[in-house]
Order: structure tokens, then C-alpha cells, then sequence
């Protein structure tokens, strides 16, 4: 009996991207004719949760980089 260990892949920050988009298409899609005002909830909070979780990784690679710069 072998143990097959399940383990999702790290995303870099453009497949991160990427794969929320696609999830955002999806679930808008679905609540542009039933719900319209969920759906632009819904787009302005994914929205604002990429635009913090992006600038979260440019800013830690910005700082990494810089602490190497400086040893």
C-alpha cells in the first residue's frame, strides 16, 4: 500500500491571477442574470482582494530584493 500524498502546486503571483480571473468569469456569469447587484458586489470584492494580495507579493519581492542588494 503506497501513500499518495495530495498537494496543490505554488502559484507565482501571474498564475495566481490567472486562476482567480477564471474563477471570477465563472461565478459572475452565473449571477449577471439572476442577481446583477451581487455580481458587482461580488466583482468589486474580488477586485479589491487581487489588488491587495498583488501588491503584497510586489512589495515582498521588492523587499527581498532590496535586503540582498544591501549584504
Amino acid at each position: 500500500m503506497s501513500k499518495c500524498r495530495f498537494s496543490l502546486p505554488r502559484l507565482d503571483i501571474t498564475g495566481m491571477w490567472v486562476f482567480s480571473l477564471g474563477v471570477w468569469f465563472h461565478i459572475v456569469a452565473r449571477l449577471v442574470y439572476s442577481k446583477p447587484w451581487m455580481a458587482f458586489f461580488l466583482a468589486e470584492l474580488i477586485a479589491a482582494i487581487l489588488v491587495l494580495f498583488g501588491a503584497y507579493q510586489v512589495l515582498d519581492a521588492w523587499i527581498a530584493r532590496v535586503s540582498r542588494e544591501e549584504r
